[in-house]
């Protein structure tokens, strides 16, 4: 595979193994938070923008820099609740929109893990 399409696919895989047994989301956010701490999550989201020195790219993708805001805010809210024990069930999350994602990531997940029985890193 062409090693500029590697990070990609590797991104994709991460979508489709929340279908594989024995999943665990809640060792997955417990593993986050004690690999990165917050000043280090806001570092890497700038370091995500395209050029953040050069104001003209960053006026050119407001959706990036909306999604990264977005992204840290929840990130910290997540925290929040946490570390509070706050009611997580209060918060109301429509499963209807990204239920065709889902379905579709299952179809994938379930072809790969079909033509791939052996390969260790399923």
């Amino acid at each position: 595979m062409r090693s500029n399409y590697a990070h990609l696919v590797l991104l994709d895989m991460v979508i489709y193994e929340t279908h594989r047994s024995g999943y665990d989301p809640v060792k997955n956010v417990q593993d986050f938070w004690d690999k990165y701490p917050l000043s280090t999550i806001k570092n890497y989201i700038v370091a995500l923008h395209p050029n953040t020195s050069d104001k003209e790219k960053i006026k050119s993708n407001p959706q990036l820099s909306e999604f990264s805001v977005d992204l840290l805010r929840t990130l910290i809210a997540y925290l929040m609740i946490h570390t509070h024990q706050m009611d997580l069930g209060k918060v109301s999350i429509s499963v209807e929109v990204n239920k065709e994602e889902i379905e579709t990531s299952k179809t994938i997940s379930d072809f790969f893990q079909r033509v791939s029985p052996s390969n260790k890193n399923s």
